[in-house]
């Protein structure tokens, strides 16, 4: 009590001091490199059977780096506090708006209340000796207690979700999705519980005789379930209900590690079905193409069976009287024939040939080759020449050009300059205002002006503080003395009512403090003092003209107003110096502009030449064309009669050699026809027995093509079957969980975080217990009430005696 009166009461010193000395903030432009991370934790309370109480939201944003960022951070604006000082917010549209300045890190944080609907429920029974009960009506009573938790994930929502179907299409299919979430309950025995047992929890002891007991969820489907059930049973004696913690927190099943795995079993399992689905409809259609070839073999055979038949009849019919044919032909007329066709080519012919393929290819051919080569490179370099005279001629332009906009160019440098050394040019100008701006102490309203003001209050100040000070501690003395006083003549009273009433007298004045007030102000005079110290350094840093401004080692310093000084000079030397440069009054002088003049004289002289030569290589040009056209003819008719020649003469050689190779082989063939007249009765009769053959296998085939059939009606198209339910199965359940972790991406924080900012939302759940201490409570309320209105009897009855 004595302290929030001590600090209350120097509160209501100090804020007339602070109000004089502090100016409005600066704002700057968003700048730097900011990086900024939002964190939200909920906090929320729930009775013993899980009925919500109330919630508050902790935000934090955490900001490293180097820099200004402006924030427009999601909240909830129903209680909004800040945690970090007394300062108030700007709210926008339920985003609170903050510029604020980092170098390092810097973390800023507020509390608020919570208005929005959990994303977990929690619903807990109670059984006694398997009855159920209240929480309630456990306390203080013996038995078997049984405890049975119920977590839902209440974000669930149906939507539609995409995977293979395992034929390379995409399907659709309507699937409940979450946020998923994990979470851990705990929840800690005392030790008047014993037998504890759970099929779920992970228990240790406390350390002081009791049963810790941590539970853990995974809220979220395939890998788990929105809802999980769990408890335990004890035998218990003076029972009481424990309280419970339940954490939480939105996670993505594709990234936390702890399901990572999982996901891509999900996937993987996905993508085995897609590759069983593939293999069996390509073992299918396999199956089906045999089946196919099964019925085409059957076909074939069919066909075979009655070409048989064909082919013993043309044998016997025709074949075997046509050969006899042959044979009388071919001795009598052919073989004669082609002894006198032998006897031409190889004695007349072939020689002739040979001869004119020799002259043409070893003489005339290479000449007129040797010719056109030498008139195709003397007219490809006249026409590389000629193409590139148009480059040289707009080259020499172009360099013209440029040297008639570099000489304006300088002229515009040299007047542009010029007008910068005015006194109306904007940089001279600008130095001028500033000089303006910072003014003389005597001006109040420039800046030297509001230094000397500043430097003259910050020092009245602190003499004011100085003076409160000694005023607070002569005042603590004194209260002091008087309590001392007030108790010596309670001591000395015989009605102890009314020494029990001086007593309390001095019991309210002791709980003053001047003394407290006393430090507070003299620490405050001593922070003004430094401020006017300042304000005296900050002169000196404007305007370093008066003596006392100096460095540690004493030497004169310069202040801005004698650097802005030293650059106007500094630009008028500068402008005069560019301008000497450019043009020099003096013609006999080296400047940029005579020396332009000449380079614009020598690219006179060279567009001259230059058009000249264009027109020799013209005429050149022309004459090489038409003699490499010529040459080009020459050569080629005669390489190719060169060619002609030596395929003629090789043909009539084979030739040749062919007709003494027909001959002869007329005369094999006269005696071979005999031959073939007694092979062809042989032909004949297997050709029978051929046809008997197909007949019996064209019976069999079609046991083959229903055979097939079944293989694929059977085996193969539910190898298919069996591919797709597995690429469904396991394609729906990935996409599932793709599906939550884009809801936790989106939906996972309870306001969101500011733009480009990170952010995690983290649920803290109290449950509450049950141990009777809700009467006891009442009880200290209604003696403290009770007490209260005694006390304001007492301090009544001291004002009326000592009125």
């Amino acid at each position: 009590m004595r302290r929030t009166t001590t600090t209350a009461a120097a509160a209501v010193v100090l804020v007339p001091l602070l109000l004089g000395t502090v100016g409005s903030p600066a704002l700057a432009a968003d700048g730097g490199d900011v990086t900024v991370t939002n964190t939200e934790t909920v906090q929320a309370r729930l009775s013993a059977t899980g009925a919500f109480q109330g919630a508050r939201v902790y935000d934090q944003l955490a900001l490293t780096g180097h820099g200004t960022a402006t924030v427009e951070n999601p909240v909830s604006t129903k209680g909004l506090r800040n945690l970090d000082g007394f300062g108030g917010y700007s709210v926008v549209d339920g985003r609170l708006v903050t510029t604020l300045s980092v170098d390092g890190e810097r973390r800023e944080r507020t509390v608020s209340t919570y208005d929005k609907d959990l994303p977990l429920t929690v619903e807990i029974a109670y059984t006694l000796d398997g009855q159920p009960v209240q929480p309630g009506a456990v306390v203080g009573r013996s038995g078997t207690l049984g405890v049975h938790y119920t977590v839902t994930n209440t974000t669930g929502k149906t939507q539609d979700v995409t995977y293979d179907d395992g034929t390379g299409k995409e399907a659709t299919a309507s699937a409940e999705t979450v946020v998923p979430m994990i979470g851990q309950l705990v929840t800690v025995l005392p030790s008047t519980f014993t037998d504890v047992r759970s099929d779920e929890a992970g228990m240790a002891g406390d350390g002081r005789g009791g049963t810790r007991m941590q539970f853990q969820m995974t809220l979220f489907p395939p890998i788990g379930s929105a809802t999980a059930e769990f408890g335990y049973t004890a035998q218990v004696r003076h029972a009481v209900i424990p309280k419970a913690t339940l954490t939480s927190m939105p996670v993505s099943p594709l990234d936390y590690p702890s399901f990572k795995g999982g996901a891509e079993s999900y996937r993987s399992g996905a993508e085995k079905g897609v590759t069983l689905t593939g293999a069996g409809m390509l073992l299918d259609d396999s199956v089906l193409q045999l089946h196919d070839g099964s019925a085409q073999l059957l076909a074939g055979l069919l066909q075979l069976r009655d070409g048989a038949a064909t082919l013993s009849a043309g044998l016997n019919d025709s074949a075997a009287p046509g050969a006899a044919r042959l044979a009388a032909g071919l001795n009598g007329q052919a073989s004669p024939g082609a002894a006198r066709l032998a006897a031409g080519l190889n004695n007349q012919l072939a020689p002739g040939a040979q001869q004119l393929a020799a002259g043409l290819t070893k003489d005339a051919a290479p000449g007129a080759a040797a010719l056109a080569q030498g008139a195709s490179q003397l007219d490809s370099g006249l026409a590389q020449a000629r193409a590139k005279a148009p480059e040289l001629l707009g080259g020499i332009a172009k360099i013209s050009a440029g040297l008639a906009d570099l000489d304006a160019g300088l002229v515009r440098m040299s007047d542009t300059v010029g007008a910068a050394g005015s006194d109306k040019a904007p940089l001279r100008a600008g130095i001028a205002a500033l000089q303006a701006s910072i003014g003389t102490p005597a001006a109040p309203g420039r800046l030297l002006g509001g230094l000397q003001l500043l430097q003259s209050q910050t020092t009245t100040s602190a003499a004011r503080a100085a003076t409160i000070a000694g005023t607070a501690t002569a005042a603590d003395a004194t209260l002091d003395a008087e309590v001392v006083k007030l108790r010596a003549a309670a001591d000395a009273l015989v009605d102890p009512v009314q020494a029990a009433e001086l007593d309390a007298i001095a019991d309210q004045i002791d709980t003053a403090n001047p003394g407290a007030i006393a430090g507070d102000a003299a620490a405050l005079a001593t922070t003004l003092a430094g401020s006017a110290t300042l304000a005296v350094q900050l002169q000196c840093g404007l305007n370093a003209e008066p003596s006392y401004c100096v460095d540690a080692e004493g030497k004169k310093i310069q202040g801005l107003v004698q650097g802005l000084a030293a650059v106007d000079a500094g630009v008028q030397t500068l402008v005069g110096t560019v301008q000497s440069s450019i043009a020099n009054a003096d013609p006999t002088k080296p400047s940029l502009r005579a020396g332009v003049g000449q380079l614009q004289a020598g690219a006179g002289l060279l567009s001259s030449g230059g058009n000249t030569l264009a027109a020799g290589l013209g005429d050149l040009g022309a004459g090489a064309a038409r003699l490499n056209a010529g040459a080009g003819t020459l050569s080629n008719g005669l390489a190719t009669a060169a060619s002609g020649s030596a395929a003629l003469a090789a043909g009539l050689q084979d030739a040749a050699t062919g007709s003494s190779t027909l001959a002869r082989g007329i005369d094999t063939a006269a005696d071979g026809s005999q031959d073939l007249s007694d092979g062809l009765a042989t032909a004949a009769d297997g050709s029978t027995r051929l046809s008997d053959g197909l007949a019996d296998a064209a019976e069999g085939a079609p046991q083959l093509v229903d055979g097939t059939q079944r293989l694929s009606d059977e085996g193969t198209s539910q190898v298919v079957v069996s591919g797709q339910g597995t690429a469904e199965d396991f394609g729906v359940k990935y996409a599932v969980l793709s599906a939550g972790a884009e809801r936790a991406q989106a939906e996972g924080m309870a306001y969101g975080a500011p733009e480009g900012a990170a952010g995690a939302t983290a649920y803290s759940i109290e449950i509450a217990g049950a141990d009777g201490s809700g009467v006891s409570s009442l009880g200290r309320l209604i003696a403290a009430v009770v007490l209260f209105s005694g006390g304001i009897g007492l301090a009544t009855l001291a004002r009326r005696r000592f009125a």
